[in-house]
């Protein structure tokens, strides 16, 4: 009931006009004034409210606009202005001062409320660019438009431009006049349209990094011309993002002068590189063909005389000529051997050695090599790590750089032996190819003698290449030593000047224990020893065990049949099979038999079946066969690399007596293994 006594009075104080008198009364003595002032605040009030409508309109329109808030207050401030304008012709005939009061001071709140904002607003207005600023910014960047067209137009390196799809939607003239085609048989048109089929695809990788990074560069692509023909490229893209779109600006470079001239100079390398091989293959076997043409001149001569003399009934005469051939037969082993070392082909055994010990113990047979004139020095505190490598390889090795030494040093001189230990990193390492980085024992020896030009060096591990006389060096030695280095894991550095001497620096690879224990886990293969070499007919034989049965493999029967003789001479039982297959049917029909062999002799090298995989059918059926291979490439033979520990290995050439004690002893221990 409060309540609406409340309202009641509002609405009477803001429309009773009890009390008041309309202030067109005023001008009552003037009826024209009047309507003047009706008609005007009628027309002001009018135009007012169409203000605001328009505003709406605009701000509504330009969202752009940043001062759209203002926009609203002024528009809100207009409109009340047009409304106090109605109420004062309302005011003229009716005393409604209470509600144009409320319209004026809201009228005023705006009002002020809106200045306040404009005054705020005002410097980022002033800012705004006016309609001649406009146009001449406008005017600039249709320059700068047709500035870019026309750079890219008429840009000498190809350009075109893809979509984010993948579609050409701009080309440069150059890329017109590089592929023969037309602007408009281009625009529109998937790029992979004109790439060669085996042309390299956009991996997702390569877009990533288009994505993330905004560029990549060169690209291999195969794009195909006009007439047909194909173009190596190698192409760069960069990305650019307008707003929601991107496009990729691509530059296209064609290499196809440059690819066809680096397969020209890769085939002229080649042909280069082969007529090098073969120079070096001619040296090589003219070399070998010279030295065992002599070999086998004295061998013939040799076997020529005896023939002679045993047809004259003199063959008491014929013991010396029996020794010349087989000294000459020793001297074509030894060629033979260091042939293998340069091929990396023989067999070692590396162990763990200290360089210090080695050269000590070889110290007086270095002096007397040397002579007395040459002064020997050595220097070996420096080294404490252990060496991986045969030990006899490596005295054979200094005992040739020694004589080398001595030779380049006629007058007398100074020989330097050092070792020391070199931990050596991948920079260290760049002039050689195949070495790895690591711990390595340097063994060096230096002379004070006449050093080597740069051409000789080039050559010096050359075989057969020597700067001695003819009839004073085979041109072996360093090429037997670069071998055996290579093959043991290391390198060889080699420093010289002509008047100023010589440096062979060996690098060994350093002994590591845990490759040592691995090694005993798995022990390698046995080398026969070493007895003299062709010991006389007369030399002490050991009786084999009775009733031996020996099987003898080989395919070559001249060898066969000499093997075969020699061990009935000792009293063996002998099978002979010429292949890996009959070798394996005699010992499985002997083991059916139940009289097994005591003794398997093979090669390694064998048709049909390997040495290597006979042995392990032979092992199959009897694990304690005793087994003696025999082969001319001892260390490199198929198979050789998974034979059992106790397989004893026999190189080609061999004395029959040599045969025959390692047969003998095989046999012996046999037998005194078997129940």
């Amino acid at each position: 009931m409060g309540d609406n006594r409340m309202l009641n009075g509002v609405v009477g104080w803001l429309w009773n006009p009890r009390g008041l008198t309309p202030h067109g009364f005023c001008l009552l003595w003037q009826p024209g004034l009047i309507w003047t002032y009706a008609i005007s605040d009628l027309a002001i009030g009018a135009a007012y409210l169409t203000i605001p409508l328009a505003l709406a309109i605009v701000a509504r329109r330009r969202r752009d606009l940043i001062f759209r808030p203002l926009f609203y207050l002024f528009a809100a401030f207009i409109l009340l202005c047009g409304t106090t304008h109605l109420l004062d012709v309302l005011t003229l005939w009716v005393a409604a001062y209470g509600i144009e009061a409320v319209a004026k001071a809201a009228t005023a709140v705006v009002s002020c409320v809106t200045a306040i904002l404009l005054w705020r607003f005002l410097p980022r207005t002033l800012v705004l660019p006016s309609p001649e600023q406009l146009r001449r910014v406008n005017a600039t960047l249709r320059e700068r438009e047709e500035r870019h067209r026309l750079a890219f137009e008429n840009s000498p390196v190809p350009l075109h431009i893809l979509d984010g799809k993948g579609y050409i939607r701009a080309v440069s003239k150059s890329w017109l006049a590089m592929f023969g085609y037309s602007e408009a048989e281009v625009i529109g048109q998937h790029v992979r349209t004109f790439q060669a089929p085996d042309s390299p695809v956009w991996l997702p990788e390569t877009r990533e990094r288009l994505m993330t990074e905004g560029q990549v560069l060169d690209m291999p692509r195969r794009f195909v011309r006009r007439d047909g023909a194909v173009l190596d490229l190698l192409m760069s893209a960069r990305l650019e993002r307008l707003e929601e779109a991107a496009s990729i600006v691509c530059v296209t470079i064609d290499v196809s002068d440059r690819k066809r001239a680096e397969a020209a100079l890769q085939a002229s390398e080649e042909r280069l590189r082969q007529a090098q091989k073969m120079e070096a293959v001619g040296q090589l076997t003219g070399g070998i063909a010279h030295d065992f043409n002599n070999m086998l001149q004295g061998i013939g001569g040799c076997l020529e005389v005896i023939e002679r003399r045993i047809a004259l009934n003199r063959a008491a005469e014929t013991e010396r000529y029996l020794t010349a051939a087989r000294q000459t037969v020793d001297r074509a082993a030894a060629l033979t051997h260091r042939l293998l070392a340069f091929g990396r082909r023989q067999a070692l055994q590396p162990e763990g050695m200290q360089p210090e010990h080695l050269v000590l113990g070889m110290e007086e047979l270095l002096r007397s090599t040397i002579g007395p004139a040459i002064s020997l020095q050595l220097r070996l505190e420096d080294s404490r790590w252990t060496a991986f490598c045969d030990a006899n390889q490596l005295e054979s090795a200094l005992l040739n750089l020694a004589i080398n030494a001595r030779d380049a040093m006629p007058q007398g001189g100074v020989l330097k032996v050092e070792a020391a230990d070199r931990s050596l990193t991948a920079a260290q390492l760049e002039d050689q190819t195949e070495a790895k980085p690591g711990d390595y024992v340097e063994l060096a020896v230096s002379d004070t003698g006449t050093g080597m030009t740069p051409e000789v060096m080039d050559r010096v591990f050359e075989p057969f290449f020597t700067t001695k006389p003819i009839g004073q060096g085979s041109g072996l030695g360093l090429s037997q030593i670069y071998g055996f280095v290579q093959q043991s894991g290391g390198f060889i550095r080699l420093e010289s000047e002509p008047g100023r001497g010589t440096t062979v620096r060996l690098y060994l690879p350093r002994h590591d224990p845990r490759a040592a224990a691995e090694a005993t886990e798995r022990p390698a293969v046995k080398a026969a020893a070493a007895p003299p070499p062709y010991p006389t007919r007369d030399a002490a034989r050991v009786p084999v065990p009775p009733a031996c049965r020996v099987l003898v493999v080989d395919d070559s029967l001249e060898v066969r049949t000499l093997m075969a003789e020699l061990l009935e001479e000792i009293g063996c039982i002998v099978t002979e099979a010429e292949d890996g297959p009959e070798g394996l049917l005699a010992l499985q029909n002997a083991q059916r038999e139940g009289s097994p062999f005591h003794l398997l002799i093979s090669d390694i090298g064998l048709p049909g079946l390997d040495g290597g995989r006979l042995v392990e059918a032979a092992r199959a059926l009897d694990a304690r066969l005793p087994i003696l291979l025999v082969t001319g490439y001892a260390g490199s033979a198929p198979g050789q690399a998974a034979l059992p520990a106790d397989v004893v290995i026999l190189r080609k050439p061999f004395g029959l007596e040599e045969l025959a004690a390692q047969a003998s002893a095989l046999l012996h221990e046999k037998a005194a293994v078997s129940p």
